[in-house]
């Protein structure tokens, strides 16, 4: 009964009438990638990790790539219509696991143990409600590359002052 939502709707009459939605195949999709994202694989022990991590080893595009994974789940959620402070929360649990997983080892740890996409998961289907319209594709493009460019210019400014420092260290101006 997990893919199907249920509601309760009260009637002129005061009788109690519940609606059944049929599943929802994005919804669905979302559960799937989310899983195949952040616990796919067990470990001995019972742990669980996915492909996040282990994407986010390969040196310099991995931690790129892994964002953008699940960043495309972000967008999925859009696309069901979630309010858009959800997705604003969606989209810090992201940057979160961005900023930290790139830290060599340590950040791919982080997100073994973060797993911003189950964090996620457990958001949209806390606030999605089927009668709810979706939105259209291009302003959530538009809303998502602002928000992207916002995450940029802060990543790039924090590694220019964490450079800066390093070298002035080192007496380089």
């Amino acid at each position: 009964m997990r893919n199907e939502r249920i509601s309760t709707v009260t009637t002129a009459t005061g009788s109690a009438q519940r609606i059944v939605y049929p599943p929802n195949r994005r919804l669905q999709h979302i559960r799937f990638f989310s899983n195949l994202l952040d616990q796919c694989i067990t470990l001995p022990g019972g742990f669980r990790i996915g492909i996040d991590p282990i994407i986010g080893l390969i040196p310099g595009i991995g931690d790129v790539l892994s964002a953008v994974l699940s960043l495309y789940l972000v967008y999925q959620a859009a696309l069901l219509g979630l309010p858009k402070r959800i997705l604003a929360r969606m989209l810090g649990n992201v940057a979160i696991e961005g900023l930290v997983g790139t830290f060599p080892v340590l950040g791919d740890l982080f997100d073994a143990v973060w797993k911003a996409n189950m964090r996620n998961l457990r958001l949209i289907e806390m606030h999605y409600a089927p009668a709810n319209l979706g939105r259209s594709k291009g302003k959530i493009l538009l809303w998502i590359f602002g928000v992207l460019a916002a995450f940029l210019a802060a990543y790039l400014t924090a590694v220019y002052l964490v450079l800066r420092g390093i070298l002035s260290l080192f007496g380089i101006h």
